[in-house]
């Protein structure tokens, strides 16, 4: 297993399938909105490690694409079609109050995987899966870089604030 800072079409492949899944999951399962926020939580929480670059959870990101890349070579095989690397985004601008807020949303994440059942772990696995590997792509690594980090640093400020004006 290598770490990879890219997905290449396959592995977007096995997110397509797990999102079609998911859907499906969802549907079957009277949409009970529960089901939808397992992935979308798990997705959180995926590209939370993605946004931490160069430190331990951005490292354990990187391997999650590297494995998920090596599994996608499942896809070119049975569809006797080639294979190529997305558009590359990296994650950036998170601050060390925003590195706070990963590290709660990372150890909610793990202990919600936990704590679930077999069915819910499998769709909280699947979003981490996804999210990690979706970041390093350049749209839905736009859309981290605009929305949660400047979320994530935002809050980590609040926090250290309030922590600092409580002497």
């Amino acid at each position: 297993m290598t770490p990879a800072t890219y997905i290449n079409v396959s592995t977007l492949a096995i997110i397509a399938v797990l999102f079609a899944l998911h859907i499906r999951t969802f549907l079957k399962g009277g949409k009970d909105p529960k089901i939808l926020l397992s992935g979308i939580g798990g997705m959180i929480g995926g590209s939370s490690l993605a946004m931490c670059v160069g430190g331990g959870l951005g490292l354990a990101a990187t391997y999650i694409v590297g494995s998920t890349n090596m599994a996608s070579g499942v896809a070119p095989w049975a569809t006797g079609t080639g294979d190529r690397t997305l558009a590359t985004g990296n994650p950036q601008g998170l601050t060390m109050e925003g590195g706070i807020i990963v590290l709660i949303v990372a150890v909610i994440a793990w202990v919600s995987i936990r704590e679930a059942g077999k069915k819910e772990r499998l769709r909280l696995i699947g979003g981490v899966l996804s999210g990690a590997a979706l970041t390093y792509t350049a749209g839905f690594g736009g859309l981290v870089n605009s929305t949660l980090i400047p979320m994530y640093n935002g809050i980590g400020g609040q926090l250290v604030a309030f922590a600092e004006n409580l002497a």
